[in-house]
């Protein structure tokens, strides 16, 4: 571990973007967070847990001493050698359609920061402009900017520098490339001393499985798509629907007929009203089929009509549902906990930031309120982050970390372990093990 220079308190402030103005006297501390940093209030109801399609619910994760997060970020001083961020562009291997938008391409942008130990970590910002705030010449610029200041920042405690960091890329506006930036950072450090970032974080397992996703497609499509999972060993299939209920039961039925076995998640992408939500759970059930999870069911402001389908699908059908784009910051977090409006909140990190992640995660636990993790359309680096965290923490009653398997090239060198199934593997490599080649040179 690289020790802290006692001159360092933990209440330094090296980041500052270029003009940002100065005064004497003025507190090191900035004084601008991040949207949402707000404390969890105690729950006051009682809360109802999801349904896992695993076997066996995820254990709580104990912390791992002396490599906790926590601990990790009062005694570990980052200093900062390099830093720069990148265009990340990789094609779909087919086209990737949901209710708010369609993709066939990824277009990202790559973070890596090096250390002046020599230490290299390695981040993404992902972006998809339906659900981030950011598109990726956006994202671009606040992580770049975000790297400047890095850069030409003091030694300070890991915990300060995420904290300015946070000031710096505040609130939902720059979460994506806040959290790329943030991957970045971490990695560096969990290389610096050597440990893999599963551990770092919890170490409650070295594994996870996931589901994998059916786009919006034709239901001869999905039927296709449903097989080939089928045979790579996927049980639960999250089919993306929104936009048009008629066909989305047809999808449904095809899907039935090649996988009859699986388990479905749907997901609306913020597509229905209330009305078809619960229409689409009532046909379902005339089929015999019951979701494991309803995602995202109705817009993300549409708060009245998240807790009608919440309440429904619970209380009809016993389907658990989720809130998606409807949290964007631990306020919104607060808000679907105090007003029980979903059973399930899921986690994203480019939505949220990893700090922010980490609070709502916090949040959630002590309010027994069940938790997915997701992502958007990313490549290992940035889902291997995502998973190393849910392997870590090990709280995750839903894993959705597939979109690297829909790429048609994997620009990620080392990562964890997967061959085309749903189970990942997380070795003892340092940090999430990943790295990329940028413009034919080995940053490793």
């Amino acid at each position: 571990m690289v020790p802290m220079d006692p001159s360092i308190s933990s209440s330094s402030s090296p980041l500052r973007l270029p003009g940002t103005p100065t005064s004497p006297g003025a507190s090191p501390r900035p004084t601008l967070v991040a949207a949402g940093r707000q404390p969890a209030a105690a729950p006051s109801t009682t809360r109802l847990r999801a349904i896992s399609p695993s076997q066996s619910p995820p254990t709580p994760a104990s912390p791992v001493e002396p490599f906790g997060f926590d601990a990790l970020k009062g005694t570990f001083s980052v200093d900062v050698a390099a830093a720069d961020a990148r265009s990340l562009d990789v094609p779909l291997a087919a086209p990737f359609t949901i209710a708010s938008s369609r993709l066939v391409a990824v277009s990202n942008v790559a973070v890596r920061v090096e250390l002046r130990t020599g230490a290299v970590g390695w981040g993404e910002a992902p972006v998809l402009p339906s659900v981030t705030a950011e598109d990726q010449p956006a994202a671009l610029d606040a992580a770049g900017r975000a790297c400047a200041a890095l850069v030409g920042a003091p030694a300070a405690p890991l915990g300060a520098v995420l904290q300015d960091l946070a000031s710096v890329l505040p609130g939902h506006a720059f979460a994506s490339a806040r959290a790329g930036v943030e991957m970045a950072l971490i990695d560096a450090v969990a290389n610096s001393i050597g440990i893999p970032l599963w551990r770092l974080f919890g170490g409650a397992s070295d594994s996870l499985t996931t589901d994998i996703t059916i786009p919006i497609v034709t239901p001869n499509e999905a039927a296709q798509l449903a097989a080939k999972y089928h045979g790579q060993g996927f049980q639960t299939l999250k089919l993306k629907v929104g936009k048009n209920l008629n066909s989305d039961i047809e999808v449904l039925k095809a899907i039935r007929l090649v996988h009859p076995d699986c388990s479905f998640i749907l997901d609306a992408n913020e597509g229905y009203t209330a009305k078809q939500a619960i229409e689409v759970l009532d046909r379902l059930n005339e089929m015999g089929v019951t979701p494991v999870l309803f995602e995202q069911p109705v817009h993300r402001d549409d708060w009245d009509g998240l807790r009608d389908v919440t309440s429904v699908a619970m209380e009809k059908y016993k389907v658990a549902v989720a809130a998606d784009e409807s949290c964007r910051s631990l306020l919104d977090a607060q808000k679907i906990i105090d007003g029980n409006l979903a059973h399930v909140i899921n986690i994203k990190l480019a939505k949220l930031g990893v700090l922010g992640a980490l609070e709502i995660i916090d949040a959630a636990r002590k309010a027994n309120i069940a938790l997915m993790i997701g992502g958007m359309v990313e490549t290992r680096i940035a889902m291997g982050f995502a998973g190393h965290l849910a392997a870590g923490l090990g709280c995750f009653s839903f894993i959705d970390l597939d979109t690297p398997l829909l790429l048609s090239e994997d620009p990620v060198y080392g990562g964890y372990e997967a061959a085309f199934g749903p189970l990942y593997k997380f070795t003892n490599a340092r940090g999430h093990g990943g790295f990329l080649h940028l413009d034919n040179e080995a940053s490793k």
